[in-house]
């Protein structure tokens, strides 16, 4: 099937969790994994995406996507007990973005090379001055 002009397909993985990270009185889909693949307009967005793949969608009144496919039929980012102690229900972001939210050593080794050539040019500069 040929994509059609003025469009872009998106792959869609939606992970709903299992029995543990299910809200009180709720059970999970049985397919734990539901994916898909959306032909959407090339300036649409991922949620554009997810609502062509995942209906229905369920959202609170300030916007914030609360149930996919049905899944959970009620609340919206409740907290959930976890080893006795509360806290509340987030999707980890994939793995390359995992971390401790500091800058990467990418950056910190770009940083220090940028700094390294402004020194550079400056010590040249002052040796021709």
């Amino acid at each position: 099937m040929e994509k059609k002009d003025g469009t872009k397909r998106i792959a869609v993985v939606v992970d709903f969790g299992g029995p543990a990270d299910a809200p009180p009185g709720e059970t999970p889909p049985k397919k734990r994994v539901e994916t898909g693949c959306a032909e959407v307009r090339e300036d649409a967005t991922g949620a554009e995406a997810l609502a062509a793949v995942a209906k229905p969608l369920r959202y609170d009144s300030v916007a914030m996507l609360c149930g996919i496919a049905g899944y959970p039929a009620k609340g919206c980012g409740e907290q959930v007990e976890v080893g006795g102690r509360p806290r509340r229900r987030r999707p980890r972001p994939p793995f390359p973005f995992r971390g401790t939210g500091g800058p990467s050593f990418g950056l910190l080794a770009g940083g220090a090379g940028v700094l390294a050539l402004g020194g550079a040019a400056i010590w040249k500069a002052r040796r021709r001055g």
